[in-house]
């Protein structure tokens, strides 16, 4: 059993008390590791004066920053439930959920408050700046911590810490009751699965208000005494390169677009040349291209990076396999909310390609007609305030029912083909894995995006292009040449507006189950 990250924080705290621990790459926040206990003391004296009772949901609502932080820790030390929820969802659905979690305060950042002027949330009590973490009109006396004696131990392990919703990229976005059990031993599998990094830099990127942004960027960091920054605005490559020149950070943590798309811009031209490509596999020589090419790629990224892990998606077959080849440190993990988020992960000496790496500490896998089951400590409590939902997914015996397709090898280690409400299934009863005629397809000239789908017993394909003159005949050849006879597509659909995602990136396949709502969306579009 992990050690509870409650604990771990505290001993981290005393620890590291006048080492950085938080900051706002935008300069607007900076606290040492005990300026954050003082502010976390602060916070939870401030709920106590409003009346606030224990165990009451609090939910948070903004982009990421040393202050969003601070919230989601008070109320984990305080006794609360924190509520994550993405900023980026529509103001409705923000309020939406905000209703359904019961949530009596809301934590919310400057651009979130506007979105939710005239909006009513009539069980909130309290609608709490982001940037200030402050209540007007309101006086707050709170001892400060005293670094010999500072202990956070109190809540069990099986307590609910948080609801996280979903980003709904299948309809309505869900409350997943994650406990403390399930944070440490999260917690517990980041520091087996990344490298010694003890006070080093962390930038965060990645929604905290989801899993794998708050656990893998900045929960999983904090017991090593790190320093988080929090890039705080789109990672914009102008942006993101000059952060990474100056924060060096340790380790990037992202989704796999990032990756793909510094490779295809800027490796693939170079090692493709005629003069490159045929000293590539040389002996001795090719050896020194590699080692040239990884360490440029490094270089770009800080000059420090020693893992570089990505999630939420598989990564392309090709630059996987460049990426291996030159030994670049990339590894890939899998996992999902429910899991909060870890199933699987890997050192990246130890990653096996295709794979979304070995089952973690507290869990096991296998699989049930084709799908991926997974069980221990990581699994959520269950969906909030919808027992028949959880009962769909948790069986009596507590497997938990990924809906992802997929195989798991006798030593752990998890391959993943797709998600099973994804899979078509032919009327001749062959089987159709979207997810990997879409990793071919993208990899195309002329292709931005793509979903494949099923309309009227035809598989069909939608690209989203930016060439006005795209050859759909030859394009639709190029990509059957690839896929096995009964896997082929039987026609390409395009379109110039991307296609629809959830704030985590995820395309919304339940809006282009059928052409009627395609068209009629195209049309409106036009």
């Amino acid at each position: 059993m992990s050690k509870h990250y409650l604990e771990l924080l505290s001993e981290t705290i005393r620890t590291y008390w006048d080492k950085p621990a938080l900051t706002d790459y935008n300069g607007t926040a900076n606290y040492t590791y005990g300026q954050m206990a003082e502010a976390i003391a602060r916070l939870g004296a401030l709920y106590d004066e409003l009346g606030i009772a224990k165990g009451s949901h609090i939910a948070i609502c903004g982009v990421n920053s040393s202050n969003w932080a601070v919230a989601y820790i008070t109320s984990a030390v305080w006794g609360g439930v924190n509520v994550c929820i993405m900023p980026d969802f529509p103001a409705d659905d923000i309020v939406r959920m905000v209703n359904h979690s019961d949530s009596v305060i809301l934590i919310a950042s400057a651009q979130v408050r506007k979105k939710l002027e005239g909006k009513e949330m009539p069980a909130v009590k309290y609608l709490i700046p982001m940037e200030t973490l402050e209540v007007e009109g309101t006086t707050v006396e709170a001892e400060s911590p005293i670094r010999e004696e500072l202990d956070y131990s109190g809540r069990d392990l099986d307590e609910t810490c948080m609801i996280c919703y979903t980003s709904g990229s299948t309809g309505t976005p869900k409350g997943v009751m994650l406990s403390f059990r399930s944070l440490s031993n999260n917690v517990q599998n980041c520091k087996e699965n990344l490298p010694k990094h003890d006070g080093m830099n962390v930038l965060s990127m990645l929604p905290l208000a989801h899993m794998y942004g708050l656990v893998c960027e900045l929960l999983a960091q904090l017991p090593a005494g790190c320093h988080i920054y929090f890039l705080g605005k789109t990672p914009t490559p102008s942006v993101l390169l000059k952060a990474l020149k100056e924060i060096r950070p340790y380790t990037i943590v992202t989704i796999p677009m990032v990756i793909e798309k510094i490779v295809k811009k800027n490796v693939f031209p170079v090692i493709q040349k005629p003069a490159i490509k045929r000293m590539w596999n040389w002996p001795g020589i090719g050896r020194i291209l590699k080692n040239m090419v990884r360490n440029k790629m490094l270089k770009s990224l800080g000059g420090n990076i020693l893992q570089f892990h990505v999630g939420g998606a598989a990564l392309n077959e090709d630059v996987e396999r460049l990426l291996m080849e030159i030994r670049f440190p990339i590894t890939v993990g899998y996992g999902l909310t429910e899991t909060g988020p870890l199933v699987s992960g890997n050192l990246w000496q130890n990653f096996r390609a295709r794979s979304g790496g070995k089952v973690v500490s507290g869990m096991e896998a296998k699989i049930v007609d084709e799908e991926i089951w997974v069980k221990g400590e990581n699994v959520m409590q269950g969906y909030y305030k919808a027992q028949e939902l959880t009962d769909e997914v948790i069986t009596e015996d507590g497997w938990f029912r990924t809906g992802d397709v997929g195989k798991v090898e006798a030593d752990g280690t998890i391959y993943v083909q797709g998600h099973k409400s994804n899979l078509i299934v032919q009327a001749n009863g062959n089987k159709v894995y979207p997810e990997a005629i879409e990793a071919l397809l993208n990899d195309l000239d002329g292709v931005e995006e793509s979903l494949v789908t099923e309309w009227d017993n035809q598989l069909i394909a939608l690209v989203v292009t930016k060439w006005e003159q795209l050859n759909v005949a030859s394009l639709r050849e190029r990509i059957n040449a690839l896929l096995p006879r009964d896997s082929q597509l039987q026609k390409i659909e395009t379109q110039s507006d991307p296609l629809e995602h959830t704030p985590k990136h995820s395309i919304k396949r339940y809006l282009y189950r059928f052409r009627a709502d395609w068209e009629a969306r195209k049309k409106v579009d036009n």
